[in-house]
């Protein structure tokens, strides 16, 4: 099993730090999505599996608040995997992510997990940071929104709506909306606290 990442010295914060537990077989992209995650996402710190079974057993050792798993893992792939956390661990943030988006959208979008496709990076990396963000909010005694907002299971693209479009505006997928957190739209002014 793999240790906590280390993150640089000019990266630390003294907030609080939010466990992301990143499960992949593939070595190189768990090691790409791990670096790629340090540089972007802020007071997160790293737990790394090989497979489903790993992550499982690491979830429970370590407590993470968020998961980010591959589907296509050996002993336990990333769907049984989230669910078995999602049962074990109900207040953890689960996702999945597959080079092939296509082929498990309607078994990702059954259980409610975002699903992203691992060459569009960028999508995973804007959800994780709005995860972390929220889990600090909370472990500062902040009570995260309760806005409703969707996210497009197919693409990642996230509208604030009561009634969701038939289809995504970005990749015109129909009914492939899921329950996402808020995110505040930019230019948006954040009332004082």
């Amino acid at each position: 099993m793999k240790e906590l990442a280390v993150v640089p010295l000019s990266r630390r914060r003294d907030g609080p730090r939010v466990q992301l537990l990143l499960a992949d077989d593939d070595s190189q992209m768990r090691c790409l999505l791990a670096v790629s995650v340090l540089e972007t996402v802020e007071g997160v710190a790293i737990l790394e599996a090989e497979d489903g079974a790993e992550a499982v057993q690491l979830a429970l050792q370590q407590r993470p608040q968020i998961a980010l798993l591959d589907v296509a893992m050996p002993k336990l792939d990333g769907i049984e995997a989230a669910l078995t956390l999602r049962e074990l661990q109900p207040g953890i943030r689960l996702a999945v992510q597959t080079a092939d988006p296509h082929a498990h959208r309607d078994q990702a979008r059954a259980h409610g997990l975002p699903l992203f496709d691992k060459i569009q990076l960028s999508h995973a990396l804007d959800w994780l940071d709005v995860q972390v963000r929220t889990c600090v909010d909370g472990q500062r005694g902040r009570r995260p929104r309760q806005l409703r907002a969707l996210e497009c299971s197919w693409c990642g693209y996230g509208i604030a709506c009561a009634a969701p479009p038939v289809r995504c505006p970005m990749c015109q997928a129909e009914d492939a909306w899921i329950h996402a957190p808020w995110r505040p739209f930019r230019g948006t002014i954040e009332p004082d606290r």
